[in-house]
Formats: structure tokens, C-alpha cells, sequence
């Protein structure tokens, strides 16, 4: 953490002064980040403190597509977007191994060709800066 920081929270929270954590990664629940925090600068940070770049996510794109499929973008976000309640979300990972064609260079040896035509993926989310951008786009 940057020097004073942990002192300046301290104040902070000792005058009842309310403030948030924002920070443009992802890849993660707002608990989980929040717990760190906490850890990190030995206070108790709630979730409600923690907004991540895709915490916005939840208030429109989660209820417009809920119950519909959705790439996600980002490693290992496919399970945040579930814990939105993204009911079908679908890392790129996973899609892939569903559609080993469109991944050439990187063939899962678990891999099954799936025909999506009657659930099509519906929006694609960018939770976190994907691996492989190339490969993502």
C-alpha cells in the first residue's frame, strides 16, 4: 500500500467519513476484494465499499440478461458473472471449448463441437482485461 494510506483510511473511519475503494480491475466478487482490503490495511472494509470495473454491470446488464446466454470476458470471470446471477454466463475459455474452431492455437484436449443455433449468445460482458486480447476478440 502507498505510504500513510492505512493511517488516512484510520481517520477516515474514526470521522465517520464514508468512503469507497474504485479501481478498474476485476476478476473477482466485491467480497473477495473487500476481504483482501481488509487484510491489507487492517480495518474492516464491506462489500459495499469495493467497486470493481464491472460492479455497474449488476444494476442494468444483470437483469436485462439473466436468464440468457452471455460470453464473459476476462480469466475466471465466468464464475463472477454466475455469482451476478448471470444464469448461462460462459467464459471464453469455456467457449471455446465448445467451438475448438475458433481457437486455432489452442486446442483443449477436452474440447466438443456444439452447434449454438437454438441459444445463442446474446451480449458478450468485458469483466477484466482478457490473457489474449487477440484471441478474446
Amino acid at each position: 500500500p502507498i505510504a500513510g494510506s492505512k493511517e488516512a483510511l484510520l481517520k477516515l473511519k474514526s470521522q465517520n467519513i464514508p468512503f469507497v475503494f474504485c479501481t478498474n480491475g476485476g476478476g473477482q466478487l466485491e467480497s473477495t476484494r473487500a476481504a483482501k482490503l481488509s487484510k491489507t490495511f487492517d480495518i474492516a472494509i464491506s462489500t459495499d465499499q469495493v467497486i470493481l470495473s464491472h460492479t455497474p454491470l449488476r444494476s442494468e446488464v444483470v437483469p436485462r440478461f439473466k436468464n440468457q446466454r452471455v460470453l464473459i470476458v476476462g480469466e475466471q470471470c465466468g464464475e463472477v458473472a454466475r455469482a451476478y446471477g448471470l444464469t448461462k454466463a460462459e467464459g471464453i475459455r469455456e467457449y471455446g471449448r465448445r467451438h475448438p474452431s475458433l481457437f486455432p492455437r489452442r486446442r483443449e484436449e477436452d474440447a466438443v463441437q456444439t452447434d449454438d443455433v437454438d441459444d445463442p449468445v446474446r451480449a458478450i460482458l468485458f469483466f477484466e482485461d482478457p490473457e489474449d486480447l487477440g484471441e478474446s476478440l
